[in-house]
C-alpha cells in the first residue's frame, strides 16, 4: 500500500533537487508518496522508499528513496532522479541537500534551465545562481558551446569559466585555452595558456599565452589581443609578435596593430 504524507520532507527535497529557494511560495501544499514512509523521531529523520514522488506547487520529484533530517536540514534522494519545475528539469543519480544554499547531484548530472543546458558527472548549484560543473563536463549556453573538465557558470552576470582546460564554439569558431573564462553577454572570452583560436568566417588562427577575444566590437568587427608569444595566420601570411591586436572584418580583411 502506497503511503502519503510528510510535507517538510517534500518541501525539503524538493529545494534539493530543484534548488528552488524562493520559487515556491511558502504556503503551497507539499505531497509526498512512496510504498514506505517512515518519521524517527529520536534522530528527526524522515525516510521514503519505493516509487517516491514528491509535489509541491508546478514542481516535482521522483526517486526511489529519499531521505531528510529535519534536525540538521539536510536531505538526498536516489534513484534515478528526476526533479522538473516551470523553467527547470534536473535528472541525476542522486540528488543532495549539503545546506540551504548548497545542491549536489551526481551520477549523470543533467539540467536545463531557461536557454542553459549543463551535462556533467558531478554538479554543484550554489544559492540559485552559480553552477559547478565537474567530469565531462558539457555546456550548451543559446548558441555557444563549452567543453572541458570543470566549468563554473555564474547566471546573473552571464559567466562562465573552464579552468582546466577546455573549449568555446560559437558560429564564430573555437576557442581553447588552458584556462578560459567568457562574458557571454558580451561575447567576450579570455584564454590564458596554450590559446588556440580559429575562425573560418574570418579566415583567422591564432594563438599566444594570452588571449582576449571579442567576437562583436562596437564597430562591427572582431578584435583579439594576444600577447606573449602571439602568432597569427590569414590565408597564406604570417605574423609573429609578444603583442599583437588583431581587427576581423567579416569580409574577411585582416588590420594589425
Amino acid at each position: 500500500m502506497r503511503k502519503k504524507g510528510y510535507a517538510a520532507l517534500a518541501a525539503a527535497v524538493l529545494t534539493a533537487a530543484l534548488n528552488m529557494g524562493s520559487l515556491q511560495a511558502a504556503e503551497e501544499a507539499a505531497s509526498l508518496d512512496g510504498e514506505s514512509v517512515s518519521y524517527d523521531m529520536a534522530t528527526g529523520v524522515i525516510t521514503a522508499e519505493g516509487g517516491v514522488v514528491f509535489r509541491r506547487g508546478t514542481a516535482s520529484v521522483t526517486g526511489e528513496r529519499a531521505s531528510y533530517n529535519t534536525k540538521t536540514q539536510q536531505g538526498e534522494i536516489t534513484g534515478g532522479v528526476v526533479a522538473v519545475d516551470t523553467a527547470m528539469r534536473l535528472t541525476a543519480e542522486s540528488v543532495t541537500l549539503v545546506s540551504a544554499d548548497e545542491v549536489q547531484a551526481t551520477g549523470g548530472a543533467d539540467v536545463t534551465k531557461d536557454d542553459l543546458h549543463l551535462t556533467a558527472d558531478r554538479l554543484f548549484v550554489f544559492s540559485e545562481d552559480r553552477y559547478v560543473a565537474e567530469g565531462n563536463v558539457y555546456a550548451e549556453k543559446a548558441d555557444k558551446t563549452f567543453t572541458g573538465a570543470r566549468a563554473e557558470y555564474t547566471q546573473s552576470a552571464n559567466y562562465m569559466l573552464v579552468s582546466d582546460g577546455g573549449t568555446v564554439r560559437t558560429a564564430d569558431g573555437t576557442f581553447s585555452a588552458d584556462r578560459m573564462e567568457g562574458w557571454l553577454s558580451e561575447e567576450h572570452y579570455r584564454g590564458t595558456g596554450n590559446v588556440h583560436v580559429v575562425s573560418p568566417p574570418r579566415s583567422f588562427e591564432g594563438g599566444g599565452d594570452m588571449v582576449n577575444y571579442y567576437a562583436n566590437a562596437a564597430d562591427g568587427k572582431g578584435k583579439c589581443v594576444l600577447e606573449g608569444n602571439a602568432w597569427a595566420y590569414q590565408g597564406n601570411n604570417m605574423l609573429k609578435s609578444n603583442h599583437l591586436t588583431v581587427y576581423l572584418a567579416n569580409t574577411g580583411e585582416l588590420g594589425v596593430e
